[in-house]
């Protein structure tokens, strides 16, 4: 079999995101073994950002599988008195510090380190959202927009892929809106998740030649659990439901929009920022993303882009293999 080559585009989806190691995990089985250019928004661009510097399913499993998800929430002790703290002082339920040094930590550990994008081998695309600007943020190609701590405009090569991603994972109320100094007006923005304004930008790397493929991968949550509004925490409720439907509702578009190269993954009832996750949930994202991509691989997608163009089948793999069914013991 030869190796297949693709882009590939993650939707953010918070805490479901080892789905995506198992979806990757199939996707390696069916001949994709070389990731050429990648973009993600939020769990997303923390999943491309993995594959970016060199990890592959079976060591993004591992780091995901280990990772004690409730140490980003930051919720300290006692847990109401930080949260209000952390509302006043952040904006937001934490302050996102964990989740900035736990991404740092997944970068410099990782098989091809790296710390800003021009360290990079290949292209990464990081969305965010500046809600002051009131638009959406592509990093590095929007760095210049914003000034760097010494007030001079960032280049894109410099800017440090941990910031984008933490920037792009920074869930409206939860995580601190992270604070850049526009460049032209001098105001700060106030960059948070990318999901608000375009959570799945399947199109991003589409040209009117494909060379290969662009697969996009999205995490389906069943909404069953819903979100009462009401008792004395009704505005956070309130808001929350906003920034959920938002980003629920670009997704489905977006997903219905290039249904024909995405894969859409199940995932159940399991809330989006639902910090303690049992070993028996994490084996069932890993398990329902697996599953997903390897039905949709086996459906012989063709990867025809919006100018209505294929990629060359010769660049496509030549056959799948059979995929493994289960993530390392837990």
């Amino acid at each position: 079999m030869t190796g297949g080559v693709a882009d590939a585009v993650f939707s953010g989806g918070g805490v479901r995101a080892l789905a995506y190691a198992g979806a990757l995990a199939a996707a390696e089985a069916a001949g994709y073994t070389e990731w050429h250019e990648l973009a993600g928004t939020s769990a997303g661009a923390i999943t491309a950002a993995a594959l970016a510097v060199g990890y592959d399913s079976r060591t993004l499993t591992e780091r995901l599988m280990d990772f004690d998800l409730a140490t980003v929430a930051e919720f300290g002790w006692p847990r109401r008195v930080a949260q209000l703290s952390n509302l006043l002082r952040h904006h937001a339920l934490a302050g996102g510090h964990s989740l900035l040094g736990w991404i740092e930590d997944l970068l410099a550990e990782a098989p091809r380190p790296a710390r800003t994008f021009g360290e990079l081998g290949m292209t990464l695309r990081v969305v965010a959202t500046d809600l002051v600007h009131q638009r959406m943020v592509v990093f590095p190609d929007d760095a210049g927009r914003y000034l760097d701590p010494q007030g001079i405009p960032w280049t894109p090569a410099a800017f440090p892929i941990a910031e984008a991603v933490r920037m792009s994972a920074g869930y409206p109320f939860m995580f601190a809106p992270w604070r850049l100094v526009d460049a032209a007006s001098g105001q700060p923005g106030a960059l948070v998740d990318g999901g608000i304004v375009s959570g799945f930008p399947v199109f991003l790397f589409d040209q009117p030649e494909p060379k290969h493929p662009t697969w996009g991968f999205r995490l389906d949550g069943e909404q069953t659990h819903g979100r009462p509004i009401g008792g004395p925490g009704w505005p956070v409720n309130l808001l929350l439901a906003l920034v959920e439907t938002s980003i629920g509702v670009h997704d489905r578009v977006a997903a219905a929009a290039f249904s024909e190269r995405t894969v859409v993954i199940p995932t159940g009832a399991i809330p989006t920022l639902q910090f303690t996750l049992a070993p028996a949930d994490k084996q069932a994202l890993w398990q329902a993303g697996h599953d997903a991509a390897a039905a949709f691989f086996a459906s012989g997608p063709t990867g025809q882009n919006i100018y209505g163009q294929r990629p060359p089948a010769a660049t496509l793999p030549a056959s799948p293999t059979a995929a493994v069914t289960r993530p390392r013991p837990l």
